[in-house]
C-alpha cells in the first residue's frame, strides 16, 4: 500500500487515483504536479504515473456534478454496484480519490444475477476474477453475491400481473440488484446513516430513459444525482423482493460513455464487456431503450450536446411546474 505521507511530499494525493500498480492523474493542477515530480514519483516509488487528458476531464466533470448536487459528504460509506463494465468500473476509480478528499469509506458489490441460466457474474468467470483484481489493486474491499431467482422468469410474472404494462427483464434485473445491494448494506451497516449505494448511470443512460418514458407514453422522468428510497416489498406470486430504504447516488449522470472509455483506454484500464453477454443489453436486444438509444444517437451527429438538452429540457419543466 502506499506511504500517503511520502507521496504529500511531492504532491497533493486527494486527486490521484491510487493503485498499487499505478497513480493515475485526475488532475493535475490541484495536485500540484510537473511532467518532472511525476518521474520523480515513478523512480523513487517504483510504479507508473498515468496522466490522461481525458482521464483527468471526467473527473473534472464528476467533480463538479457532485459538489453542485451535494452526492458526496464527509464519512460517507459508499456501497458501489460493480459489473465490471466501463461505467461502474470508471466510477469506481474515479470515486478512490474521495476517501482522501472527504474521508470516505468505499466497497464495492458484484451481484452474480441469472439471466435465464446465464449468469455472467459468477465468481468462476475470469472476467470476474479480473474485477476482483481491480479492487484488490485499488484496496477496496469487493464482495460477489449470487442470486438464484431468473430475472426473465420474473419479468414474465410481472407483466402478466400487471394491467398495461409489460417489464423487460432489464427491470427485473434493476429490482435484484437494489434488493442485493440494499440488503447488504442494512445487514452490514445498520446502525450508520451515512451509506450511500453508488450506481455508474451515464449521461446516455440518463437521455434514453427520458426518451423512452415518452415513447411510451409514460410520465417523463430523469434519473436523479440522488435519491432516497424507501423500504418496499415487490410481491407477485413467486417473485418476492424485500427492497430496504436506501440513498441512491448517480456521480457519473453527467459523465458519457464515449469519454469513459477512452479514458479507460488511455489509463490501461481493462474492463468486462459484460453487457456482451446479456441477450436483453441494449447491445444485444431490440427493446425501446435501444431505439431510444439510436435516435439519439443519429440526432447527435448533427447536434452534439443533444443529450445535454434533453436533459436540461426535462429538468427546466419540472422547476417550471414546480413554481406554478
Amino acid at each position: 500500500m502506499m506511504d500517503l505521507k511520502e507521496l504529500k511530499k511531492y504532491c497533493n494525493p486527494s486527486y490521484l487515483t491510487i493503485r498499487n500498480d499505478k497513480i493515475i492523474v485526475g488532475n493535475k493542477g490541484l495536485a500540484r504536479l510537473s511532467k518532472e515530480k511525476m518521474k520523480k514519483i515513478e523512480n523513487d516509488f517504483g510504479i507508473p504515473v498515468v496522466y490522461s487528458r481525458v482521464f483527468e476531464e471526467i473527473s473534472e466533470r464528476m467533480g463538479r456534478f457532485v459538489s453542485k448536487n451535494n452526492i458526496i459528504s464527509p464519512k460517507d460509506k459508499i456501497l458501489v454496484g460493480l459489473s465490471g463494465g466501463k461505467d461502474s468500473l470508471a466510477l469506481l476509480h474515479l470515486l478512490e480519490p474521495y476517501r482522501r478528499k472527504y474521508g470516505v469509506q468505499i466497497y464495492a458489490v458484484t451481484v452474480d444475477l441469472n439471466i435465464n441460466g446465464i449468469r455472467p457474474w459468477t465468481e468462476s468467470n475470469k472476467n470476474v476474477e479480473k474485477i476482483a483484481e481491480h479492487c484488490k489493486n485499488l484496496n477496496i474491499p469487493h464482495k460477489i453475491i449470487a442470486h438464484d431467482g431468473n430475472v426473465v422468469e420474473m419479468s414474465k410474472i410481472l407483466s402478466e400481473n400487471t394491467k398495461g404494462i409489460e417489464y423487460s427483464p432489464c427491470f427485473s434485473c434493476s429490482m435484484v440488484r437494489r434488493h442485493v445491494l440494499t440488503n447488504y448494506a442494512k445487514n452490514n451497516f445498520e446502525s450508520d446513516s451515512n451509506v450511500k449505494i453508488a450506481i455508474g448511470h451515464t449521461l446516455e443512460d440518463n437521455s434514453d430513459t427520458i426518451m423512452a418514458n415518452i415513447f411510451k407514453g409514460n410520465i417523463i422522468k430523469a434519473l436523479e444525482p440522488i435519491k432516497n428510497f424507501n423500504e418496499t416489498d415487490v410481491d407477485f406470486k413467486d417473485f418476492k423482493l424485500n427492497l430496504k430504504s436506501c440513498c441512491m447516488i448517480r456521480p457519473m449522470l453527467n459523465v458519457s460513455e464515449e469519454k469513459i472509455v477512452k479514458a479507460l483506454v488511455e489509463c490501461d484500464i481493462e474492463y468486462y464487456h459484460d453487457k456482451d453477454e446479456c441477450p436483453y443489453s441494449r447491445h444485444n436486444g431490440n427493446g425501446i431503450r435501444k431505439k431510444s438509444h439510436e435516435v439519439l444517437e443519429s440526432i447527435e451527429e448533427d447536434v452534439p450536446n443533444i443529450r445535454e438538452m434533453v436533459i436540461s429540457s426535462i429538468l427546466n419543466s419540472i422547476e417550471h411546474y414546480k413554481q406554478k
